[in-house]
């Protein structure tokens, strides 16, 4: 990936243009294993995936900013994106029913792809396919200094979103096969509008405490599913088809927010306090589920309803003695399905069950960090530091079987770190060394369900195991 932008910031007498403009590439590979065994067996198919993709993304953006201290502050602009993306994904199957070969177990007969041993078609599909996003919009935010300790904030948007989608799919049987459906091309195209704001009150209680409120109306725009083994039942009607729903297209989704808090300032600084209280209530929520599809696990972006959340947070920043700070911060959030919205001609049974929590969700999360620089008067200063992190349970799939999302949610869990340096007073360079995880605790940070007997595939990031590192920064031309 890379990217490169450019800000450019002129004075109009006493306002200032802004103009950010931006480029960006990716690039990525993907090579999968997607049977999670070592070889075919009879009645269980080797799948091997290669899909490469490329995308670019180009945004501009204006803004025209007032001067500060006046009665009314506001900011005006205008935004605008095209994103691409296009994809190769390539497909090669073994299917075999028969085999010569001994069993390894019971009911496990390897498969061989050598003539005469086993009993076995070799289907291959290859699919090209892509999207182009575009994006446009207007807003402008206001200030009103109703008086030095009163304001009044608000804020409108009007958004314009434009996607294109298409896809190509060829194989080398007619009809469908483990793993890839019969030969299939798609083009789609749906654009939305949509106007979205804010409005807040903020009120300085004292020199040190700021209270505040604010609702907001978000947005975010519509969406397609477009992946290698889409088919008729998954295309929108504007593709021409009779009789087909619309489970491919994805609604925009909506939300209303509301937030009350308070930021406080105490001993002179020396401590920072801030709280939060939030409600937020989103329509056509969307959210990236599991689904099977030609007898292969993949993932499909649904709308998955009305959902609620709601919560609090708390935040601090303590300096207990020079040179020494914690820092630290507890949240709550309890986001949940409110009603689940089952898509045309669904089948019942995958209605998710009201009150249901949210995937990437966990209750409380937590954390406690310390850092001390100890002052030596010599070539380098000695920091510590330390950092502690926890969160609740957490449920990875939005599953209406009880069964799949207790085996895909990982229990609570809390990680440590520690950290020693020696720094250059000056900041001309610092030596870093680092403890991850240092009691070795293990945790998912993805489960997914669908695997060979019903078994759940366990993703587990280097963070989950205890390691050492040590980092070398170098300032050139520092103090």
């Amino acid at each position: 990936s890379w990217g490169v932008s450019l800000q450019a910031d002129v004075e109009f007498g006493e306002h200032i243009l802004t103009s950010i403009t931006s480029y960006r590439g990716w690039d990525n590979r993907e090579i999968r294993d997607g049977d999670w065994l070592d070889r075919p067996y009879v009645g269980l198919n080797q799948l091997h995936d290669d899909g490469p993709q490329d995308s670019t993304t180009f945004t501009q953006e204006l803004r025209l900013a007032s001067p500060t201290g006046q009665t009314i502050e506001y900011v005006l602009g205008a935004y605008y994106s095209r994103a691409k993306s296009e994809r190769t994904f390539t497909r090669n199957v073994i299917s075999c029913t028969a085999s010569t070969l001994a069993p390894v177990a019971a009911g496990l007969t390897p498969c061989s792809t050598t003539p005469g041993v086993s009993t076995f078609t070799n289907p291959i599909g290859s699919a090209n396919f892509g999207s182009t996003f575009k994006n446009f919009a207007v807003f402008g935010q206001a200030t009103i200094n109703i008086s030095e300790a009163f304001r009044l904030i608000g804020g409108l948007r009007w958004t314009n979103d434009d996607l294109s989608v298409f896809l190509d799919r060829t194989s080398n049987f007619p009809d469908a096969r483990p793993g890839i459906r019969p030969n299939f091309s798609f083009r789609g195209k749906t654009d939305k509008s949509n106007v979205s704001g804010k409005a807040g009150v903020q009120f300085d209680l004292s020199e040190q405490t700021m209270l505040y409120g604010s609702y907001t109306r978000g947005y975010k725009g519509p969406a397609y599913n477009v992946f290698f083994n889409m088919y008729k039942s998954a295309v929108p009607p504007l593709a021409g088809l009779a009789g087909i729903d619309d489970t491919n297209v994805i609604d925009a989704e909506t939300v209303n927010a509301f937030e009350i808090g308070a930021k406080n300032t105490f001993l002179d600084g020396a401590a920072i306090v801030n709280l939060a209280l939030y409600y937020a209530k989103y329509k056509n929520y969307q959210a990236n589920n599991p689904d099977l599809v030609a007898g292969v696990v993949t993932t499909r972006l649904t709308n998955a309803g009305t959902v609620s959340t709601r919560g609090f947070e708390v935040d601090f920043l303590l300096r207990p003695a020079r040179n020494f700070n914690l820092t630290g911060g507890i949240a709550y959030s309890d986001a949940k399905v409110d009603r689940f919205r089952l898509p045309v001609g669904g089948n019942p049974a995958n209605v998710v069950p009201s009150g249901t929590p949210l995937a990437n969700a966990p209750k409380w999360k937590a954390s406690l960090g310390a850092d001390w620089t100890i002052e030596t008067g010599g070539f380098a200063n000695v920091e510590l530091g330390s950092q502690i992190a926890f969160q609740s349970d957490q449920l990875y799939e939005l599953s209406p079987n009880p069964v799949v999302r207790r085996g895909s949610t990982v229990d609570g869990y809390a990680t440590m770190d520690l950290s020693a340096a020696l720094a250059d007073p000056d900041d001309g360079w610092k030596i870093t060394a680092q403890v991850k995880n240092v009691f070795d605790t293990s945790f998912a940070s993805s489960i997914v369900s669908g695997g060979p007997g019903g078994s759940f595939r366990y993703i587990i990031p280097r963070e989950a195991d205890r390691y050492f590192g040590i980092t070398a920064r170098v300032n050139f031309g520092g103090k």
